[in-house]
């Protein structure tokens, strides 16, 4: 869908520029598709760093152009002041676009142009190219991060409910894998969920209830990684001499502490415990 929304804020940045006889409606274009992000806060946030960008690059280049545009030292020295001033600011995510609007008005700038105007339509551009991202990420086709979290908890308690059982009764880790990209992924859509402005108030108690799940997730994937490396030190011990028996039962010790660890908080998540054999 963020391919079809960039595709239909596309069509309306272009159908805007014309109506608004815009002299550069590529830079009306370049903001929208920049800004046309996993969300809308995101996309809120991509435009707003564009827009302070902006306006740091066609200030400085605005101040060069005055004084000989296309000059390769000044392009140069304005450049070095415009990372200067970012950095400064702490606008690092803007220094990218700022830099490029500086130069853009410093190489583009037609003989006998004004760079205050230049530089005051590059700044127009970008805001018809922000403002026409966040509105169609908005309106059309809403990214559904509750749905996407919603499947992504189910999937992870499915997952280690299954995993569970299996190292539990057998040491195995064949799913442990999964199990850490689905937990990933169940903690990459609670952030979205807890970024987009709308979700917020919605949402608040059951993204704090899945905050405190994923955590107990994490313990218990950390928990099935240690069993995973005590079967193998186990084996290592089985394999040498009998002396040494003791160590084995040391290590089955610990191994049943750490299970009885997962099921503790496999209990505690409101999941079937797992069937021991």
């Amino acid at each position: 869908m963020r391919n079809i929304k960039t595709a239909i804020a596309i069509f309306v940045c272009l159908i805007i520029s014309e109506l608004l006889h815009l002299e550069y409606p590529f830079y009306a274009a370049i903001a929208t598709i920049i800004s046309m992000e996993n969300s809308v806060t995101n996309s809120f946030t991509v435009g707003k760093n564009r827009m302070m960008g902006t306006f740091v690059g066609a200030g400085i280049g605005l101040i060069f152009a005055i004084i000989d545009p296309q000059n390769a030292f000044y392009c140069a020295i304005g450049i070095v002041l415009v990372i200067y001033i970012c950095n400064l600011l702490k606008w690092n995510k803007s220094i990218s676009i700022a830099s490029i609007v500086f130069l853009a008005i410093m190489l583009n700038l037609q003989v006998g142009g004004s760079p205050l105007l230049y530089g005051l339509n590059r700044i127009f551009d970008t805001l018809i190219g922000v403002s026409v991202a966040v509105v169609v990420n908005y309106l059309i086709f809403p990214p559904k991060h509750e749905y996407n979290l919603h499947i992504a908890r189910k999937t992870v308690m499915r997952r280690l409910a299954e995993t569970a059982e299996e190292v539990v009764n057998f040491g195995v880790n064949d799913d442990l894998k999964p199990l850490k990209k689905d937990i990933a992924d169940l903690e990459k859509y609670l952030e979205l969920c807890k970024l987009e402005f709308h979700l917020k108030k919605d949402l608040s108690q059951t993204m704090e209830l899945i905050e405190e799940e994923v955590e107990i997730c994490k313990n218990i994937y950390s928990h099935m990684r240690m069993i995973q490396r005590l079967y193998i030190e186990q084996d290592l011990v089985i394999h040498q001499r009998a002396s040494q028996q003791l160590d084995s039962e040391s290590l089955s010790i610990v191994i049943r502490y750490h299970i009885d660890c997962i099921i503790v908080e496999i209990e505690g998540l409101g999941l079937i415990l797992p069937q021991q054999q």
